[in-house]
C-alpha cells in the first residue's frame, strides 16, 4: 500500500475516532448503529486497510459527516478531471453529414412554443 494512502488511512481512522467520542458514544454504541462488530470498529479507527468502504459510509452517516464526503468527491469539487475534459472538448460541432438542418414549421410561421406550448430546450 502507498504510504499516503496509510497515512489518510490512519488519520481518517483517528478522525473517526475523535468525532465518536465528542459524540459520547463508544464503540460498542457505533458498532451496533453501523450494524457491525466492536473489532471492526476497533480496526477502522486504527486504519486497517481491510475495512469496507460501506463500513466507513455508515460510521460517517451515524456520525453526521456523510454530507461532508459526497460534498468532496462532488464533480464540481474534481478541478483537475474538469480540466481534463474541457481539454477534451472539440473546438467546433457540426451537425452530421455538414448540413444545416431545416426549420419546423413552427419556427418559419414565427409561432412560438408550437403545439407544445413549451421551450424546444425543456429538460436541459
Amino acid at each position: 500500500m502507498p504510504p499516503p494512502v496509510a497515512r489518510a488511512l490512519r488519520h481518517l481512522g483517528h478522525d473517526l475516532s475523535m468525532a465518536r467520542r465528542m459524540r459520547r458514544l463508544t464503540q460498542e454504541d457505533l458498532a451496533q448503529r453501523i450494524g457491525t462488530s466492536l473489532s471492526t470498529v476497533r480496526r477502522m479507527e486504527d486504519g486497517y486497510p481491510g475495512t469496507a468502504l460501506h463500513t466507513f459510509l455508515r460510521a460517517l452517516h451515524v456520525l453526521g459527516r456523510l454530507e461532508d464526503v459526497v460534498k468532496i468527491m462532488a464533480l464540481e469539487q474534481d478541478t483537475l478531471g474538469l480540466e481534463l475534459a474541457q481539454d477534451q472538448l472539440p473546438q467546433r460541432v457540426r451537425s452530421a453529414g455538414g448540413k444545416k438542418p431545416k426549420a419546423r414549421p413552427s419556427e418559419e410561421s414565427g409561432n412560438e412554443g408550437g403545439a407544445t406550448g413549451g421551450d424546444e430546450f425543456e429538460g436541459f
